[in-house]
Formats: C-alpha cells, sequence, structure tokens
C-alpha cells in the first residue's frame, strides 16, 4: 500500500471518528490496530500521529468544556469523503476497500453509539467502493450485532455450543449449513461471507481464541483468510476449508464424492507402487499429495485419474467405477501433467479455439469465442492471446503463463474433478501463487482438485484443505489438514515446541520439516549420518493407520454433470485437418524446406543424368540414364514421404494423452494425417515430376509418372506414420530410415538383376519372395 493512500485511509477514518464529537480512545486504538496490520511496527507511531493530526485528536485533550470540541459541517465531512474516496478506489482491489470499510464500521460502532451523520458518510463510502446493497447490509449488522439478522442472512455461519434451538414447545436439532455445534463450547464465533471478494470475517464473543496462533480479542472483527485455522479452548480447531464448504454447499447444485478404497499398485515388474490408498474427498476441496522423490505421486495421481488401473481396490466418482464404468464419468475428470500440452506453432487463442472445436460442439463459434475471451481475462492471459506459445528454445510467452495456459485448456469445458502434476515446478513465486490462487477458485465453484505439489511456500501450503502424504513405497504417513501435519509429525518425533504448527509472530509454516521428519537418519558415535532411517516408512503407515482418523465422505447419488460435447467423426476429422494445418503453416522453416526439397531434388538429379552424347543436341531417346533417373525417383519420393511422416504421431503425442479424456475418434485423428500428408506428398511428387521431366525432356508421361511416384509416396507416409506410433524417440526413427529404404533399393531390380542376386533369397526364372513385397520394384516396373 503506497504512503499517498495509507494517508488517505487516516484522513477517512479521521472524518468518520469524529463525527460524533471527540475520538475516544477505543476509536484511535482500532486505527493502531488497523496500522499494525498494513506497515512495520516502527512506521505505526508516525501514521498515528498523522491521524491524530487530521482528527484533532491532539486538539481535544486540551480542552476542559465538550461544548468547545470542533466539528466539521456535515456537506464539508461529505465532499471531502467524497474526494478520499474516490482517490482510494483508483488504488485498492475490491477485497481490500471491503475490509477498509469494515474498520470504518468498526471505528464508528467502538462507543456503541452511531449518529445520523455517521450513518450517512458510511453509506457514501459504500456507495463509492461499490459494495452491493446486499453485501453493505450484511457487513453492517455483522459489526453492529444485530443478532435478529443473523438469523435471517445466509451470508452468516454460526459455531456455538446449542446443540438444539426452542421452536414453540419443541426443542428442534440445528442441521442446517449455517450452523456448528460444538459441543462444550461457551459463546459463539459467527463467520460472514463476502461473495464478491470470496473474503470470510469472524466475530467472537468468546474467550481464549487463537486465530492462526495469535490470541483475538473479544468483539473484534478479524479477517479469516485462506488456510486459517481457528484454535478453540476445548476440542480441535475449526479450519478455513470446514467454513468454507458450509457455505460452498448451498450454491451447488450437484454434489460430487471421490472415493479411492483400498487401492494398489503392482508395477509389471513385480514392485509394490501403491499399498492401500485410501482418499474420501467432496465438493468445493483441493487436494494436495506430497512426498519424496520415488514415493509415487504421479502413480497414485496416474491411479485416481484413470489412466492407470489399479491392482486391487477401486476409485469412485459419486459411486462410480472410473476404471469399470468409464462411459458414465465421460467429461468428468480433467488432467493437466507436469509437461506442457500446448502446440507450440499456434497462438495462445488458437490453442484454446481448437481444443474447444473438439469438445465443446454444442457452442457456435462467436459463444466459443466469448468463452475464451472470458476464460483468458480470468487467467490474465488476454494481452498475449494473439503470441505465438512457442517451445522451450523459442520462448514467446513466459513459464507461468505457459502453465496457466495448460490449466486453461482443461478450464475451458469445466471438468468437476481436476488432477494436476506439479504446477508449480521451475516457476517464480508470484507466478506459483497465481497458479494455485486459480485453482483455488475452481474449487469455490464446486470442484475437486488433486495437485502433486513439490516444496510448497508457506502459502501455497495453507491454500489446500487437505494434504495426502506418501513415504517412499507408496505408503500413506498423512492424510489431514495442512497445518495440523506440521503438529503431528513434530508429536511423533518428541519436538519441543509440538504444539505450534506455525510461526507465532509471521504466521508462516515450514512444509520441508515435515519431510526432514520423515526421512530423517539415525547417527553413529561420531554424529555421522548413517543410511539407515529413525523411522521407515512401513512404520509411519502404521503410525498413520492407529492415530489418524479422517470422515468418510458417503458416495453421492448425484450424476456427475458432463461437461462434454464431442463433435461428429466429421466434425473432428475437419478440425483435426484445420489445426495440423495451421501450425504447419505457421512454421516457415518447415513450409519453405519441404516446398523447395522436391524440385530442388528434381533439377539436381535431371541434370546430373542428361547428357548427349552422340550429338550436340540433347535427345532422350539416345539417353542411357533415364532408368537410373526412373529408380532415383521412387528412392526419392519414398525419402520425401517418410520425413514428413516419421515424426508426426511422436510430436503430437503429448496432445493425444491430454486429448484420451475427450474420447475423441483415432480413425477422425489418423485419417486428417492421411488428408495431410498425401497433400502434402501429391503437391512435391508433382513439382519432382514437372521440373525433372521437363530437364530430361519426357513427354507426355507427366501424370502417368506423378501417379506412380505420389502412390509410392503415399506408401512411405503410412509406413512412416507406423514407425511414428511405434517408437518414443525421433533419432530413433531416423536411425531407421536407411534400413528401411536400402533393402527398397536393392530388391527393386534397378540395381541388381534378380537372377544374379544371393540363391537363398531368390533364382532364375522367377523374382525372389521378398522383392513381391518391396513397393520399390512395383513402381520401377511400372515406370
Amino acid at each position: 500500500m503506497s504512503e499517498e493512500i495509507l494517508k488517505a485511509l487516516m484522513q477517512l477514518f479521521a472524518i468518520v471518528s469524529k463525527q460524533d464529537g471527540l475520538v475516544s480512545e477505543l476509536q484511535r486504538a482500532r486505527v493502531e490496530t488497523f496500522l499494525k496490520q498494513q506497515i512495520s511496527p516502527n512506521q505505526v507511531s508516525e501514521y498515528l500521529a498523522f491521524f491524530d493530526k487530521e482528527s484533532g485528536y491532539d486538539e481535544q485533550k486540551k480542552l476542559t468544556d465538550l461544548d468547545e470540541k470542533p466539528r466539521l459541517t456535515s456537506v464539508n465531512d461529505s465532499v471531502k469523503t467524497l474526494g478520499i474516496c474516490r482517490k482510494i478506489n483508483k488504488t485498492l482491489e475490491q477485497k481490500q476497500k471491503i475490509v477498509v470499510f469494515v474498520r470504518i464500521l468498526e471505528m464508528i460502532w467502538a462507543d456503541k453509539n452511531i449518529s445520523p451523520l455517521a450513518m450517512e458518510l458510511i453509506e457514501t463510502v459504500a456507495s463509492v467502493f461499490k459494495i452491493e446493497d446486499e453485501e453493505y447490509l450484511d457487513l453492517q449488522k455483522f459489526v453492529f450485532e444485530d443478532k435478529e439478522h443473523f438469523e435471517k442472512s445466509q451470508h452468516i455461519l454460526r459455531v456455538d455450543g446449542v446443540k438444539a434451538k426452542q421452536v414453540g414447545r419443541k426443542q428442534v436439532v440445528k442441521e442446517d449449513n449455517k450452523h456448528i455445534y460444538y459441543e462444550n463450547f461457551v459463546g459463539e464465533v459467527l463467520f460472514l461471507k463476502v461473495n464478491s471478494v470470496e473474503l470470510y470475517f469472524l466475530k467472537s464473543n468468546s474467550k481464549n481464541l487463537y486465530l492462526n496462533g495469535l490470541p483475538i480479542s473479544e468483539g473484534s472483527v478479524n479477517i479469516f483468510p485462506s488456510g486459517s485455522t481457528l484454535k478453540m479452548p476445548t476440542g480441535k480447531p475449526l479450519y478455513y476449508s470446514e467454513i468454507s464448504s458450509r457455505f460452498l454447499k448451498d450454491q451447488l447444485d450437484v454434489n460430487i464424492s471421490f472415493n479411492a478404497k483400498e487401492v494398489k499398485y503392482v508395477f509389471p515388474n513385480g514392485r509394490i507402487g501403491l499399498h492401500n490408498i485410501n482418499i474420501s474427498e467432496e465438493t468445493g476441496k483441493l487436494v494436495g499429495i506430497m512426498g519424496a522423490s520415488g514415493a509415487g505421486k504421479s502413480t497414485l495421481l496416474n491411479v485416481l485419474n484413470g489412466i492407470d488401473a489399479p491392482t486391487s481396490g477401486r476409485v469412485l466418482i459419486n459411486g462410480i467405477d472410473i476404471h469399470k464404468e468409464k462411459d458414465k464419468i465421460e467429461g468428468v475428470i480433467g488432467y493437466v501433467p507436469q509437461d506442457d500440452l500446448l502446440i507450440d506453432e499456434l497462438t495462445v487463442y488458437e490453442n484454446l479455439f481448437y481444443s474447444g472445436k473438439l469438445c465443446l460442439s454444442n457452442l457456435t463459434d462467436e459463444q466459443l469465442h466469448e468463452r475464451i475471451i472470458n476464460l483468458l481475462k480470468s487467467l490474465d492471459l488476454l494481452m498475449t492471446k494473439d503470441l505465438k506459445v512457442g517451445n522451450p528454445l523459442e520462448k514467446t510467452i513466459s513459464g507461468g503463463q505457459r502453465k496457466r495456459l495448460n490449466i486453461g485448456l482443461e478450464l475451458l469445458r469445466e471438468p468437476s474433478v481436476m488432477f494436476v502434476d506439479e504446477p508449480t515446478s521451475g516457476l517464480s513465486s508470484r507466478d506459483s501463487d497465481n497458479i494455485m490462487d486459480l485453482l483455488k477458485e475452481l474449487t469455490l465453484k464446486g470442484k475437486i482438485i488433486f495437485v502433486v505439489i513439490h516444496q510448497p511456500s508457506s502459502d501455497i501450503y495453507k491454500m489446500f484443505d487437505k494434504m495426502f502424504i506418501l513415504d517412499v513405497g507408496g505408503y500413506t504417513v498423512y492424510y489431514g489438514n495442512p497445518v495440523e501435519a506440521l503438529l503431528y509429525f513434530k508429536k511423533k518425533s518428541n519436538q519441543v515446541d509440538q504444539d505450534s504448527g506455525e510461526c507465532v509472530s509471521c504466521g508462516n509454516v515450514n512444509p520441508e520439516l515435515v519431510f526432514n521428519i520423515i526421512d530423517a537418519k539415525l547417527v553413529d558415535d561420531y554424529g555421522r549420518h548413517l543410511d539407515q532411517r529413525k523411522v521407515t516408512p512401513i512404520q509411519w503407515n502404521q503410525y498413520f493407520e492407529n492415530e489418524i482418523k479422517y470422515d468418510i465422505v458417503e458416495d453421492a447419488t448425484d450424476q456427475p454433470p458432463n461437461s462434454l460435447f464431442i463433435p461428429t467423426k466429421i466434425k473432428q476429422w475437419w478440425t483435426f485437418v484445420q489445426r495440423d494445418i495451421l501450425s504447419k503453416l505457421k512454421n516457415m522453416q518447415y513450409v519453405l524446406i519441404n516446398t523447395l526439397e522436391a524440385p530442388a531434388l528434381a533439377f539436381v538429379l535431371a541434370t546430373i543424368v542428361k547428357n548427349a552424347t552422340d550429338s550436340v543436341n540433347y535427345n532422350f531417346f539416345k539417353n542411357d540414364n533415364v532408368p537410373a533417373y526412373i529408380f532415383m525417383s521412387i528412392v526419392v519420393a519414398m525419402f520425401m514421404g517418410l520425413t514428413i511422416s516419421a515424426e508426426e504421431i511422436i510430436k503430437d503425442r503429448r496432445i493425444l494423452k491430454r486429448e484420451q479424456f475427450l474420447n475423441l475418434s483415432k480413425l477422425s485423428y489418423l485419417f486428417s494425417k492421411f488428408a495431410i500428408l498425401f497433400s502434402i506428398s501429391a503437391f512435391q511428387t508433382l513439382l519432382y515430376v514437372l521440373v525433372g521431366n521437363s530437364i530430361l525432356d519426357i513427354q507426355g508421361m507427366t501424370f502417368e509418372y506423378w501417379l506412380v511416384l505420389f502412390s509410392t509416396a503415399c506408401f512411405a507416409n503410412i509406413l512412416g506414420l507406423n514407425i511414428s506410433a511405434s517408437f518414443n524417440s525421433a533419432a530413433t526413427i531416423y536411425i531407421l530410415i536407411p534400413l528401411i529404404l536400402i533393402p527398397q533399393m536393392i530388391l527393386s531390380g534397378a540395381m541388381f538383376s534378380f537372377d544374379k542376386i544371393n540363391k537363398i533369397f531368390g533364382g532364375e526364372n522367377r523374382v525372389p519372395m521378398i522383392a513381391e513385397s518391396m513397393v520399390s520394384r512395383w513402381a520401377f516396373e511400372a515406370l
């Protein structure tokens, strides 16, 4: 917050505080508390002195007669308030303005006496700050303690020790989402949710409450930020996730449950990857998965999202087994792997557009465009929408933007359950925060999101509603609230400060401490670490099984919403074709090489084999090199056909991994490749024939030469696609190309006569069987 804005706030507080005459000590204390939350302690006195001057607090201490107290006219106050609020309005975010407004209300309510003039100023501030009427009323009544309003409002949640309420002569148990019964709790805690900015406030009339390790005073309004913990005088703490989920339930039409039951996974080599995993989650949860390297985090994610089937156990979404009944959960699951799944040659907008065309056939192009623009705004990518995505060696957009775009590909169709693999890996702290903020916002819309996270910061760690921790070998060692994880492991290792999960002064937590405890090594008599751990993974797992209890979510009965609207196979084919052509046209090196390659080879080959031995003028009839030209033309056609197709499926493999969740037609994808590659081969062989035949003066045979060479190239295209689908390395494929071409050359019948080759392969007066399968032989004989 800038100095100018902070001074403006002090002026605003000063105007409000003196509307009832004198500035009270309570009002001044509110200002001091606000300053301590915003700036360092050594600066508080400076701004507090500024407030004293603006409010006349210094002057009023000199007065003896209360009638002498200075007072502004209501007109001056209103005009000045309006100007200050407009200045603040241009700088502060809406969330900050809501907090400022609450502090103003607290200041007015400090003496429990509100003048009409003060209320007018409040209404002026609320109007300029663009606070909606309903939220204005909720904030006002929350601070002013209007108990009648508490019962009516849908945005206030009560925590108390009252299990039943009196209705007539009956005691009725409270079971609504706006009440939490807390056994043996004296007093009450109220939570207010401000929907427009997703902000929570709490107020309590109970003693001995601690918010994130710091004591809170009775009657004060406190912000309840994401990841917060409210420690009660007795019993377990209240967590942010528990409070937010209560408000969330009323906003959702469909409930989603996710249950993994006794999941075990064994690798093909017999090694066990996961041991009896149990996870139970409901709508609106952000679940972190942590563990040391080799603990099985990615394996667990792949089993939970349906990529790999468990060896035993079941994974259920609303009671539906995702591995055995995939058709019933179509469109429910989304997956964002660690690697980028973007088409490098396309722009940010084009990546989203063609992804949308393949999964949202219910939208027109105009509707899809509108949805993409809104998504880009929420992802903060609107300014980059026309930039080419690029690749790590040719960066156009930043790493954080690439990650957000990857997530955006899934958000476009809004799946109910999302799995995200290390979204913050390799990013700056700012980009990491932005991405996690985005994922947290999604849970507020009712999504369940599982995130594999590695070395999170304190703020990111506290964003999670639950943390699932794996130890080496796929053993579960913790499942529950993230902050409580530190307390649990500190107690198990008998550390001194085992009752403190976060720093008392700053509220930060140290997630790395968990793994330091889990992986702690024994030491010898000389203080050197041994290879043996103090507690083995099996022992940690036994502790977990015996001591950690978590709620089991019942399987929801609702049908999970299908966010997929898959187009017909013809439309899929056309979208694949458009996307592939556009990406190829935007790669100028690819376009130039594939355009110039054929005529250049034809020119070189035809020029070399053209001779004029019998006369000064060239005569095609006397050119003995034409058979060699025909043979080399076939080799060139095969070579070009192989090179343009050999990488086609390998480079799309990442995209195909994401699109398998869309259940798209493989035939549509394959035939789109045929259409594009055959078109390129048709163009290349035509250029080749036009240049080569014109130089060699081969007349009246253009179509015949083109047809044979084009057919040969098409065969090479299909062969290249098969190779591309069979191997996972482009280097391997290019090593294979000579192994494919050389037998075609040797057994074509052009280089060696069949009756003179090794008798093992052939003999006199017959074509060897192996040569019958050579395309080069049939093409050569045809020409």
